[in-house]
């Protein structure tokens, strides 16, 4: 079988059944058509081996692709690879003695507790459709941690509104029940209150984000908005989805939650990827440390 037959195969086995995003197939199709260029036109599966995917990753050093992005890559044919060996196109995998580089520590941007107080964006008379639903999607985000890309698949049976819960699709199609705040509930009434105003009637399995045409809003409406409520509240850094989230994880951790019940909150499957946000508050206690204890070795 062609190589570029076999990634064709691969990229719609993750689209269909292992339902990863369009971004997520996206990414993966452009690493791997990169990937390819390495071969002969009508290169054969048989030429995927260790050697060219060596070349290819030491290409990627040579170009000083960020180590970040290496991961990515590596990652990638490692995911192809194990697909090649489920389907019995290979035999056996190719890839097990890639070695992924030191992932560089990083510090995660978090809004403050005191800039998403509640009192500074409460409930008027006066809210329109837009308005309302801005702020509910910022109460689920920051309220509960979602992905931007899971608010696109919630429907209104997803919420259960006498447990405070939140049925959640996340990545790799696994679902997963998530707490939600009182004023997520409180938002949640009033954006559904707006919708029926405007004669959007929601129904249990119809979708809670939605246009005028009561059709599913897409991540780059719903990225918008929270640009839009976080610059209405003075907050002066990235305005993004992801910020909420981070926002979430570290306050919790902040306020002594555990962080096995923050990896299950935010879905993730690696207990590593969480404690990135044990390191932003070690930052904040030692930056606290060194400013306020008289022997930290701070200078006057």
């Amino acid at each position: 079988m062609q190589i570029e037959k076999c990634i064709q195969k691969f990229l719609l086995y993750l689209e269909r059944q292992r339902r990863y995003s369009q971004a997520t197939c996206l990414t993966y199709g452009k690493v791997l058509q990169k990937f390819s260029n390495l071969f002969k036109e009508n290169a054969t599966i048989e030429e995927f081996n260790f050697s060219k995917c060596r070349e290819f990753i030491l290409e990627q050093h040579k170009n000083k692709l960020n180590p970040t992005s290496i991961r990515l890559y590596i990652a990638c044919l490692k995911s192809f690879d194990k697909f090649l060996v489920q389907q019995g196109i290979l035999k056996q995998k190719v890839t097990l003695n890639l070695v992924f580089p030191k992932q560089p520590s990083r510090l995660v941007s978090f809004i403050p507790q005191k800039t998403l107080s509640p009192q500074e964006l409460a409930i008027t008379e006066n809210d329109s459709l837009i308005q309302t639903r801005r702020r509910f999607l910022l109460e689920i985000l920051y309220g509960s941690g979602l992905r931007i890309s899971e608010c696109t698949t919630l429907h209104w049976n997803d919420l259960d509104f006498k447990n405070l819960l939140i049925k959640v699709l996340g990545k790799g199609n696994k679902e997963r029940l998530v707490p939600i705040t009182l004023a997520t509930k409180e938002w949640a009434l009033a954006y559904k209150a707006q919708l029926e105003k405007n004669s959007l009637m929601p129904t249990p399995t119809s979708f809670i984000f939605v246009n005028k045409n009561n059709l599913p809003l897409n991540t780059r409406t719903l990225r918008q908005d929270i640009y839009n409520i976080l610059n209405q509240i003075g907050w002066k850094g990235k305005a993004s989805p992801h910020v909420l989230r981070h926002s979430f994880a570290t306050h919790l951790l902040e306020n002594n939650a555990s962080i096995m019940g923050v990896k299950e909150m935010l879905g993730h499957q690696s207990l590593s990827t969480t404690q990135v946000y044990t390191h932003v508050s070690a930052e904040r206690l030692k930056k606290a440390f060194q400013q306020a204890h008289p022997r930290s070795g701070k200078k006057d």
